[in-house]
């Protein structure tokens, strides 16, 4: 890995930023920022409404994902957390159309003790393993994956 691209990544982590990328036209890292900046039509300003543990703003995954433009075929979404200690495959338009991205707190960024800088959490999953907290990457794939740290069930194609 050159030196900029170590220097980028390091940059990516230290600012709270998470990715998106694999078989998509658009990989992109997203900011705090970008995240308050989207449309309202996909903010969850109430995350006690989705779930009464909950509290804090996020930002449905859908729009994350569909910013990133997914390839037509792709299935899985694996998440990773911001040490690359942990990741998990998880059907990709199952959890795309009711994930959210949390991202803030008391109207201020999302600490590292709530979760933050970011956090997946999935209303509904069966497997609490795809609530990530310290959210690092989503990687959009159309081949599940044979690398997640905690084994998943095969999912059908």
């Amino acid at each position: 890995m050159s030196y900029a691209m170590t220097r980028r990544k390091a940059s990516l982590n230290h600012h709270g930023l998470f990715r998106v990328e694999g078989d998509c036209i658009r990989p992109h890292a997203f900011s705090y920022m970008e995240l308050a900046d989207l449309h309202s039509d996909y903010q969850v300003d109430n995350l006690a409404k989705v779930d009464d543990r909950l509290e804090g703003k996020g930002v449905r995954l859908r729009k994350v994902l569909d910013m990133a433009g997914p390839h037509y075929q792709a299935k899985f979404l694996q998440v990773e957390s911001e040490d690359g200690k942990f990741r998990y495959t998880v059907p990709l338009d199952e959890v795309g159309r009711t994930g959210v991205i949390v991202y803030e707190k008391g109207g201020k960024p999302l600490e590292r003790e709530d979760g933050g800088p970011t956090r997946l959490f999935v209303p509904y999953w069966p497997d609490k393993c795809a609530n990530v907290k310290g959210l690092g990457k989503l990687r959009i794939l159309i081949h599940q994956p044979d690398d997640d740290t905690k084994p998943a069930p095969k999912h059908d194609a």
